[in-house]
């Protein structure tokens, strides 16, 4: 299982240590993309990678993927492998209280369904919730930068 951290302070997400990152060219720097199927091109412009094993994010078990747009931006996305179903709100989710905990942050939320949070002004995070199925993803998005190189 590969292991996920975010990291706040630099607006950045990490996977067994390395750093997701997207070079000059939108594609996805070799050190992550080894742990990846080969990328999918869309219609739409974008590049998809599926991560070959789960991740753990927070300590939950989790399917994951990138999507890189046009070159400048890029999102990582995990589906949790567990299930939940909340009375009221996404924000009674067990996951994203521990992320919260974690990652010390509170989400905001406007809808049953979805929770977010903006962070260092070039990423945000959202959980999504599928009420029928009990499905909580969680969707990070970035705008390009370099951060080691």
């Amino acid at each position: 299982m590969h292991i996920a951290k975010l990291n706040l302070n630099i607006c950045a997400v990490f996977i067994d240590s390395e750093p997701v990152e997207v070079d000059e060219n939108g594609l996805l720097v070799a050190s992550v993309a080894k742990l990846c199927s080969p990328p999918a091109h869309l219609d739409s412009g974008r590049t998809r990678y599926h991560f070959l094993r789960k991740i753990s994010i927070c300590g939950k078990s989790a399917d994951g993927l990138i999507e890189v747009e046009k070159g400048d931006a890029f999102s990582i996305i995990f589906l949790f492998d567990l299930i939940e179903f909340f009375e009221v709100s996404i924000l009674e989710s067990k996951i994203i209280k521990v992320c919260e905990k974690s990652w010390n942050v509170k989400f905001m939320s406007s809808h049953p369904s979805k929770a977010f949070l903006d962070f260092c002004g070039r990423g945000n995070a959202v959980f999504f919730y599928d009420a029928k199925q009990g499905d909580l993803s969680l969707e990070i998005k970035f705008k390009r930068i370099k951060y080691f190189k």
